[in-house]
């Protein structure tokens, strides 16, 4: 029996699984810092424009500068839940 035989079943399992990480590896996947869903809390709308940090001019820190200073008023922001990021500016207006 040659090595080549031997050999062949693992070589074929080893190459299937190679095949499959590299077609999982080409689908496309949703951008991680998405804008936050329509039922969402008016706090995750407003987290979701600060987030992940650097992309807000306000906000260079992202919620890891927020979240130390405004606990209550997130908390307060999280019992909402208007739809969208202007329903909620409308609604603490």
């Amino acid at each position: 029996m040659s090595m080549l035989t031997r050999w062949r079943p693992e070589l074929r399992r080893t190459l299937r699984i190679a095949l499959l990480t590299a077609v999982l590896a080409l689908i496309p996947t949703g951008v991680v810092s998405a804008r936050a869903a329509a039922p969402a809390s008016c706090m995750g709308h407003e987290s979701s424009s600060i987030s992940p940090p650097g992309t807000s001019d306000e906000f260079q820190g992202g919620m890891a500068q927020v979240m130390p200073d405004f606990r209550a008023i997130i908390s307060f922001f999280a019992r909402l839940h208007e739809g969208s990021h202007e329903a909620c500016d409308a609604a603490i207006e």
